[in-house]
């Protein structure tokens, strides 16, 4: 499958799941939903409730073991491999998001080659915001969370 085809199959998908989630919060109520976070949290950014969610909803569709080959070898399935795999690693600086290729990416336009998630679906304000400060703070990663694709997610 061609890299054009297969990222708007991504693209699709992730779409696909932000608008399941935004019909779940509707219909529940719910104002704070781990992948859409509507504020920061107050005290330390806990890394398995606020930051796991929005990388594996933003990232771990192609920076997986078996996708990072074609993107760029990035793996973000744990602290290890987040920084020490990748065209240019670290992609985590601790204490430092400004010089963080994470936060980097994130932030670059749309039309960027390098920009990430290469999607309209940009990272920002709040989810943003939580990142920067869990780098900030040290990007605390505990040695037993592996990430894994959005498709094996059953509850957050």
């Amino acid at each position: 499958m061609n890299t054009m085809l297969r990222r708007s199959i991504t693209l699709i998908a992730v779409l696909a799941i932000v608008a399941v989630f935004i019909v779940i919060q509707t219909q529940t109520g719910e104002d704070n939903l781990p992948t859409w976070p509507t504020s920061v949290p107050a005290g330390k950014i806990d890394f398995k409730k606020n930051v796991r969610p929005l990388l594996i909803i933003n990232c771990l569709e192609c920076h997986n073991s078996e996708d990072a080959p074609a993107n760029g070898n990035l793996n973000l399935e744990t602290r290890e491999l987040a920084m020490t795999t990748g065209n240019n690693p670290p992609i985590l600086v601790p204490g430092k998001p400004d010089e963080s290729r994470l936060i980097t990416v994130l932030t670059l336009e749309g039309i960027h080659q390098k920009a990430m998630p290469p999607t309209p679906d940009k990272i920002w304000g709040v989810r943003m915001e939580i990142l920067r400060r869990w780098i900030e703070e040290g990007a605390d990663w505990p040695a037993s969370v592996r990430l894994v694709h959005p498709r094996e997610i059953k509850e957050w």
